[in-house]
């Protein structure tokens, strides 16, 4: 009887055991359902869609689908404006823009450069943009990849209605400059604030870009960022005129304004770009 009581107990005892430790387990089940891991949101990146290129790979004259020549002005950098195909033109896969001390009977100015645009043909409101370039140094010489906008500018003249300076090199310098104007920024030199220095590899090509939203406008260099100009909380028109379409310019200027006097044993000066691509996002 006693040995039959012993087992009943041992059984008993087991059974608790077991209870015990089945509620114990489903406590902690219900804990790790009632904590679960947070999850983690990643940004995806924007997906793009190309809506203007041009590979440079024909011969001769540009692509007058695409571009038109810039017009010679007051601007220090439209001076000596040049609408020839001796200036700009197609050869071996890349465009070459350059600026020279040449007589062109006619025409009195003392130097030659030339610019070409895609106004009127071609504009963006937001998206990435790039060009690579290369290009020669010089005493005066001052080569610029950059965007403007389109019409007679939506807030006024300039700098009113923003430009945006994806490439500017000048002189013998051992960087480029990528810059934004606005009359917030830009003071009565036409100097702005808003700028930066950027490394490049004098002796190649290199990507010069931008990719702009309706926040901010990032500067790149190789694919590397360097610079953001980002819309500052509440700005109106004078901080942020960039919420309307502007269109590209590639241009070989010098001389004149920001590089200063040229050194004409430097001359000539050359710019050459191998492709413009401009994407926006799908």
């Amino acid at each position: 009887m006693k040995k039959r009581n012993l087992i009943l107990h041992c059984v008993y005892l087991l059974v608790a055991v077991c209870t015990v430790q089945t509620k114990a387990q489903s406590a902690g089940n219900t804990t790790q359902q009632q904590s679960p891991e947070r999850a983690v949101t990643r940004m995806k990146p924007p997906k793009w869609k190309l809506v203007f290129s041009d590979k440079f790979n024909s011969k001769g004259a540009f692509d007058k689908s695409k571009w038109g020549y810039s017009s010679r002005g007051h601007a220090a950098w439209s001076r000596y404006l040049t609408a020839s195909p001796e200036y700009v033109y197609q050869k071996g896969g890349k465009l070459l823009l350059k600026m020279d001390k040449a007589d062109i009977p006619g025409d009195s100015v003392p130097y030659h450069s030339v610019g070409i645009q895609t106004a009127g043909k071609f504009s963006l409101l937001y998206g990435k943009v790039e060009v690579r370039a290369k290009f020669t140094k010089g005493k005066g010489s001052w080569p610029a990849i950059w965007m403007m906008p389109e019409g007679s500018g939506a807030y006024g003249s300039w700098p009113n209605s923003g430009e945006i300076d994806i490439m500017e090199h000048v002189n013998n310098e051992s960087k480029i400059h990528q810059t934004i104007h606005n009359s917030a920024v830009t003071n009565a030199k036409g100097a702005s604030t808003a700028t930066h220095q950027a490394a490049y590899d004098a002796e190649d090509f290199n990507t010069y870009g931008i990719i702009w939203n309706a926040d901010a406008i990032n500067f790149y260099v190789n694919d590397v960022l360097q610079y953001t100009y980002a819309k500052p909380a509440g700005a109106t028109s004078k901080e942020w005129p960039f919420d309307k379409p502007f269109y590209l310019i590639l241009n070989q200027a010098g001389g004149a304004g920001w590089p200063g006097a040229l050194d004409e044993q430097d001359l000539p000066f050359e710019m050459q770009v191998d492709w413009v691509k401009v994407y926006q996002q799908k």
